[in-house]
């Protein structure tokens, strides 16, 4: 299983992944990063930046199988950003939101 670390205002925690599609991790974020959010299950790149925020593991699985389409994910997150397009960044987003998803931070 791929790990991910992803920065908290404690500092850089690596976690335990699952690659829900090429390029796509998934993740429960740690138990003491933001205790009071429901979502605890995180969409992100495999580099890092997180795409949404879910309720439940299989809700970011979901939404990765949803956004694997869209790009080539396992190329690097700003070559991913720019073959998207602000346009397709939004339907990106869009879709994810329709799925469940909320902001990272929530």
């Amino acid at each position: 299983m791929p790990e991910h670390t992803l920065n908290t205002s404690a500092g850089p925690e690596t976690v335990t992944a699952t690659e829900a599609a090429p390029g796509l991790h998934v993740y429960e974020i740690p138990a003491d990063v933001s205790p009071a959010s429901p979502y605890r299950w995180i969409l992100a790149h495999h580099e890092g930046p997180a795409l949404g925020s879910f309720e439940t593991e299989s809700a970011a699985t979901g939404a990765a199988e949803a956004a694997a389409p869209l790009a080539d994910w396992t190329r690097n997150a700003m070559t991913v950003a720019n073959l998207i397009g602000p346009a397709g960044m939004q339907e990106l987003t869009e879709r994810l939101r329709e799925l469940g998803a909320q902001h990272p931070n929530a």
